[in-house]
């Protein structure tokens, strides 16, 4: 494999700049970003700083929202010959769209949010695939483009890999000749500059522009046939017979299917499209007769696997109602239903019919009471409707299941119809406590579960966090001290310090961290024994709370551990512990120690 020269990719740069200038300020944009969430300290529990993460990982996000949907709309009017000033107000207008998503969104604490990125996203690189050919016809062309599309990808994918190989050999090699300390975000820094700045940009400087060409073009790649009709095609005829056996087994014994079987079905119904899709230029061609044979097949046996996928997702639907995966499940067998009806009963086969189809039912997911939050919502709120006064065993097992649902994903205040309680307040008063998002979503849950006066039958899951701070927190008292360090128990850290060598570990059972000072004297923080203990002393009402039931002080003499080496004080400082204890078990875990050294010389 040759790798393109550096004068061959400057002139690739300057063209993708040229032609893509917008696409080109998103990559940047999300490469930057990307690169600074790396070298953030991401454990840190500041509000304001996990803020800052928070935003960096949504410009990442939105970032490549704006680059599919940007460039879609670039080929789009590239193919329509729009003047300059009409591409620009496009632009604008889509640059405008992905601010507003920007502000609208908030992915890190909303799952619906998440889950709408990730349908905007795949609608959006649906878009590319289709935009230039959205009229009628072309349908070479359009595969010629998407054959060219996936092949550069490939090619930008192995390129890139090569490079960061190399790239990280070469700091492995100057890390162990010239014993220079290489962090591991350096690998992270280069492995984002990569994969989010280099491969994207080389991605785009291989689009084709003359769609004309494409329309002419015949050429069809010799190993894309053998790769399908050797590795494609003996797969998805491994998911069939395995899914004919199971669908005749569960007849025989008269049992609903498994949930197991929708993913089959759908790896089923990839592979098999995607064969179809790779192959079909050659159906025309002499000697390739084979190919109608094969998609005249393919779509006859997706009939009954249909039929089984339906049966699968009623079986969970029925009795446990709506929910974004069950929603997306439904939406890809009617969509499923309705592609296998065109293709078996159309003489036209317009193979655009899919992508297109396809981005139009995700649009349709993100946003409205139609959308996969909607339903959902609904779904479940009329379902905890129904059971919230029972007094039923099943219904008293099933009440903790739906407001653990709702309020994870959608907020406390999703059930304020259930109560006068004023939740959204509630809700801030936890948000303005807790930064942490497993924490916040675990004293959520169970804030509503106290509202509601509702028993968590699912208590061996649950757990309480802790956190226990240094009561010197606001301000350390370093007087006397030589010098200074941030320790973070997510890091193992090994500086020098005046010839004395400083090391810090965390065990692997993540219960004590050692400072090794020097050859042979060492600090060692049972960490585990100290957070054991403070839970007893909270739980039991003797420590005093900071702020609310959770977060406690102790004393700093407690927190504090020194050691003298060669005329050095090394002074180790707790300033906060934070973890959790499962409410089922009783067992105890610590998640985070955040501390720091103090050196005095003697």
């Amino acid at each position: 494999m040759k790798l393109p020269s550096l004068q061959h990719l400057y002139q690739g740069l300057i063209a993708v700049i040229k032609r893509f200038p917008v696409q080109f300020a998103f990559i940047v944009i999300a490469t930057v970003c990307w690169a600074f969430y790396i070298n953030i300290n991401i454990y840190s529990t500041h509000s304001e700083h996990h803020q800052h993460l928070s935003l960096l990982i949504k410009a990442v996000l939105i970032s490549n929202l704006g680059l599919t949907l940007t460039l879609a709309l670039d080929l789009m009017a590239e193919k329509k010959a729009f003047t300059l000033q009409k591409k620009w107000l496009i632009r604008i207008a889509a640059v405008s769209f992905c601010l507003i998503l920007f502000c609208l969104l908030d992915p890190d604490d909303n799952f619906s949010d998440q889950l709408r990125i990730g349908l905007l996203a795949f609608a959006f690189h649906l878009f590319v695939a289709f935009s230039p050919f959205m009229d009628q016809g072309h349908i070479n062309g359009f595969w010629q483009f998407n054959k060219v599309l996936f092949l550069r990808f490939l090619t930008a994918a192995l390129y890139s890999a090569v490079l960061y190989g190399g790239l990280a050999i070469a700091l492995v090699a100057v890390d162990g000749l010239f014993n220079v300390d290489i962090h591991w975000r350096t690998y992270m820094t280069v492995f984002a500059i990569i994969a989010g700045g280099f491969s994207p940009i080389f991605f785009l400087a291989g689009v084709p522009g003359n769609f004309q060409q494409l329309d002419e073009d015949v050429s069809y790649p010799k190993g894309l046939k053998i790769f399908t009709q050797f590795v494609l095609i003996p797969l998805m005829t491994i998911y069939l017979a395995i899914l004919l056996f199971y669908e005749i087994k569960i007849i025989a014994i008269w049992s609903l299917p498994k949930g197991l079987v929708s993913s089959l079905i759908i790896g089923y119904t990839v592979f098999g499209i995607l064969s179809l899709l790779l192959i079909y230029p050659m159906k025309d061609k002499e000697g390739n007769s084979w190919i109608k044979l094969f998609s005249r097949f393919f779509y006859t046996m997706l009939v009954p696997l249909i039929v089984l996928l339906l049966l699968a997702v009623w079986k969970r639907v029925d009795p446990y109602g709506i929910t974004e995966s069950r929603y997306i499940l439904v939406v890809i067998a009617l969509w499923l239903t309705c592609i296998t009806a065109y293709f078996l009963f159309s003489k036209k086969q317009n193979i655009k019919v899919i992508p297109i189809s396809l981005a139009i039912i995700t649009l349709f997911a993100v946003y409205g009471p139609h959308s996969a939050a909607g339903l959902s919502i609904y779904s479940q709120i009329n379902r905890l409707k129904k059971i919230l006064n029972s007094k039923k065993k099943e219904d008293m097992e099933e009440k903790p299941m739906i407001i653990r649902y709702l309020v994870s994903i959608h907020g406390l205040s999703i059930l304020q119809d259930f109560t006068k309680k004023d939740l959204k307040r509630v809700e801030q008063n936890i948000n303005n406590k807790y930064v942490e998002g497993y924490s916040k979503r675990s004293v959520t849950v169970d804030s509503a579960f106290s509202i509601f006066k509702v028993s968590d039958t699912n208590a061996l899951y649950s757990s309480s966090e802790y956190n226990f701070i240094n009561s010197n927190h606001d301000f350390f008292n370093i007087k006397g001290y030589d010098y200074f360090m941030n320790v973070s128990s997510y890091d193992d850290t090994e500086k020098v310090l005046n010839g004395i060598k400083v090391k810090i570990d965390r065990s692997q059972e993540n219960k004590n961290i050692s400072i090794k000072l020097g050859d042979t004297a060492q600090i060692n923080v049972n960490i585990s024994k100290i957070f054991d203990r403070s839970i007893a002393l909270a739980d039991a009402n003797k420590l005093k709370p900071k702020k609310n039931s959770k977060e406690f002080l102790l004393p700093e003499n407690e927190l504090t551990f020194s050691k003298v080496v060669n005329h050095y004080q090394f002074t180790y400082v707790i300033e906060n512990i934070r973890g959790y204890k499962s409410s089922g078990d009783s067992k105890y875990g610590w998640l985070n120690v955040e501390a720091h050294l103090l050196v005095k010389k003697l």
